[in-house]
């Protein structure tokens, strides 16, 4: 996957998780993930929240 400079400065010398938006398989915009972040859904979180035997989030909350 080619992503352009422009839409994703210093691409290439990125080491680590990115996300990246795409337009029929054309990278349209990105950006780096911080080293403590991920992407999920609010659902899966709740699973993996009570799986772990912690408190799912408050659907008033999220």
């Amino acid at each position: 996957m080619e992503i352009p400079d422009n839409l994703f400065p210093g691409v290439r010398q990125h080491t680590g998780a990115v996300l990246v938006f795409l337009v029929n398989g054309e990278v349209k915009r990105g950006f780096a993930l911080r080293k403590n972040e991920f992407v999920t859904s609010l659902p899966a979180l709740n699973e993996a929240l009570k799986k772990a035997g912690l408190p799912a989030l408050e659907a008033d909350r999220v």
